[in-house]
C-alpha cells in the first residue's frame, strides 16, 4: 500500500525539490587521527590517569573521573566528565545572570544573560579546538539551557531555574542541512570558578570525500519515495487518523554515530500529527526522516544500500 497524498493535509511548506539533488560521499576519521584530540579533551576535563578500554562502539580512553570514546563506524567523539555528579550537584544551578525570554513557541523560558552567554560561546570554541573538531562546515552556534521547575504536592509551582547549558553546532554542506543524529558538536558546561566549567563534549561528523548527484524526478517523486511510504502513516490511515504534517525540511542525512555510513543521502525530515476525529482527545505524533530517492535512483551511481530506505524516528 502507499499513501495518496490526498490523505495528508499539509500545514507546513513542501520543500522545492529539483530533478537532482547531491550525494555526498564521506569516511570515518579513526581512532590514530582522533588521538591527538582526545588526549586534549581528557586534559581540559581534568580526568586524570586514564587506561584504554574496548567498547561496545569502538575505543576509549577513561578513568574515575570521566570517559572520552571514539566511535569505529563514524569517527564521532564521546566525552564526559563525572566529577559534578558525584558531588551531588543541584539540578538548580547558580548562574550568575539569567535573564527571561520567550522560546520558538512562544513559552517563557530562563537563558544566560549576556556575559555568561560569551562565556559559553568562548568555552564551546575552546572545547571544539582542543578536541580537533572539524568545523568547516559547522552552523552558528545556538546556546541551550535546561529549564528546571519544582512543585508541591498539589502540581503548584515552587521554584523554577536553570540547569546544564549546552553550546549546539548542526552542519551544512552543498547549500543543505545536514539532518539525522550523525552531524552535530555540543559542549555541555556549568558554572563554576566564577565562569563556565566543562562537563563534556560530543562531536559527530564524517569527513567530506566527493560529491555526487542522484536524480529525484522532483517534488512528487521525492515524497512517494519515502513520506508515502512511511508504515507508520499507512497504519495511521487506515484507522482512520487524520495526518497532518506540521514541520518539514530538506537536508542530507547523517546515521547516528554507531552506524557505518558511506554517503550522506537527500532526504525529508518531517514531523506529522495523527488525529481521530471521532476521539476528540486522541493524537499523537510522528518525527521521521525518509528518502527522496529510490534504490533505482541509487544503483544508476553504482550505490546500494538498506540505508537509503530507511525510515528513522
Amino acid at each position: 500500500m502507499t499513501l495518496n497524498m490526498k490523505a495528508i493535509r499539509f500545514d507546513t511548506e513542501i520543500p522545492e525539490i529539483p530533478e537532482a539533488l547531491p550525494v555526498v560521499h564521506c569516511t570515518a576519521p579513526d581512532f590514530e587521527a582522533r588521538a591527538r584530540g582526545v588526549e586534549g579533551l581528557a586534559e581540559r576535563l581534568d580526568l586524570g590517569k586514564l587506561h584504554e578500554v574496548d567498547t561496545e562502539h569502538g575505543r576509549a580512553r577513561t578513568s574515575k573521573r570521566g570517559t572520552v570514546e571514539v566511535f569505529a563506524a563514524s569517527g564521532a567523539v564521546w566525552s564526559e566528565t563525572t566529577v559534578h555528579d558525584e558531588e551531588g550537584r543541584d539540578e538548580f544551578l547558580d548562574w550568575p545572570d539569567l535573564e527571561k525570554a520567550r522560546d520558538r513557541d512562544g513559552e517563557a523560558v530562563l537563558t544566560l544573560g549576556e556575559k555568561a552567554a560569551a562565556r559559553a560561546m568562548d568555552l564551546a570554541a575552546e572545547l571544539a579546538e582542543i578536541g580537533q573538531f572539524d568545523m568547516k562546515h559547522a552552523t552558528r552556534p545556538e546556546l541551550r539551557l535546561v529549564q528546571v521547575a519544582e512543585a508541591d504536592d498539589k502540581g503548584e509551582p515552587l521554584r523554577s531555574g536553570a540547569g546544564e547549558a549546552t553550546v549546539v553546532m548542526g552542519y551544512e554542506l552543498e547549500g543543505l542541512p545536514v539532518i539525522g543524529a550523525g552531524a552535530k558538536t555540543l559542549v555541555d558546561m556549568i558554572p563554576g570558578d566564577g565562569g563556565v566549567i566543562p562537563t563534556g563534549a560530543i562531536n559527530v561528523w564524517r569527513q567530506p570525500r566527493g560529491v555526487g548527484k542522484v536524480r529525484i524526478g522532483g517534488q512528487e517523486a521525492a515524497l512517494a519515495a519515502g513520506l508515502l511510504e512511511d508504515p507508520d502513516l499507512m497504519i495511521a490511515a487506515e484507522k482512520g487518523g487524520r495526518i497532518t504534517i506540521q514541520r518539514m525540511r530538506l537536508g542530507l542525512m547523517a546515521m547516528p554515530a554507531a552506524v557505518f555510513q558511506g554517503v550522506l543521502f537527500p532526504a525529508l525530515e518531517y514531523e506529522a500529527r495523527v488525529d481521530f476525529p471521532d476521539r476528540k482527545q486522541d493524537h499523537y505524533f510522528i518525527g521521521r526522516v525518509a528518502p527522496v530517492a529510490g534504490a533505482k535512483a541509487y544503483a544508476e551511481l553504482g550505490l546500494g544500500s538498506a540505508h537509503f530506505s530507511l525510515g528513522m524516528n
